[in-house]
């Protein structure tokens, strides 16, 4: 009997080690996320395209997916490995579009081109094509088509006339 046991538990581990590299990832399963952004009718380079999750089964890895636009406008999301996509659920998507920064031009810091009109969650899930769903498929969301009000496109150049202060709370040291 004693052998019985001992092999029925070598058995178990070894169907347990396999199912472990069988893929059985600690990251919930993504599906591609793209889109476009334009502002005033063009597309712009470096927004920072984030979707904020409103619903959907819970996550045992949490992620926030996120892109930065190319020159063309386009991005891609990821959450976990480059642009791997979003976790199935609901979100709303948030977009900033400030200047690159950092030694390494790899930070974005400053103010926020669009006047921070299109960066809060809260404010957006009211907007027509802010609330998306992913849903175990690739989505291609339509294109995102913002204003750059003549506030904030005055606010953006009057922040870059002056000379950048170091350490300060936008990072925008090396400018």
């Amino acid at each position: 009997m004693p052998i019985r046991r001992a092999f029925a538990r070598v058995a178990v581990a070894l169907t347990l080690m396999a199912a472990a590299a069988c893929g059985d990832s600690k990251y919930p399963k993504t599906y591609p996320v793209s889109g476009k952004v334009l502002v005033n009718g063009q597309p712009a380079k470096d927004c920072q395209v984030t979707l904020v999750r409103t619903g959907g089964a819970a996550l045992a890895t949490p992620a926030t997916p996120n892109g930065i636009t190319d020159e063309k406008g386009e991005f891609r999301l990821t959450s976990y490995t480059a642009n791997d996509g979003a976790p199935a659920g609901d979100y709303v998507v948030t977009i900033e579009w400030r200047d690159r920064s950092g030694l390494a031009k790899t930070e974005f810091g400053g103010p926020d081109q669009l006047g921070g009109d299109y960066a809060k969650s809260e404010k957006n899930k009211a907007l027509p094509g802010f609330a998306v769903k992913v849903d175990r498929q690739a989505v291609t969301l339509p294109p995102f088509d913002l204003k750059q009000s003549d506030q904030a496109k005055r606010k953006y150049e009057e922040a870059k006339k002056r000379p950048a202060s170091f350490g300060g709370p936008l990072g925008g040291g090396d400018k």
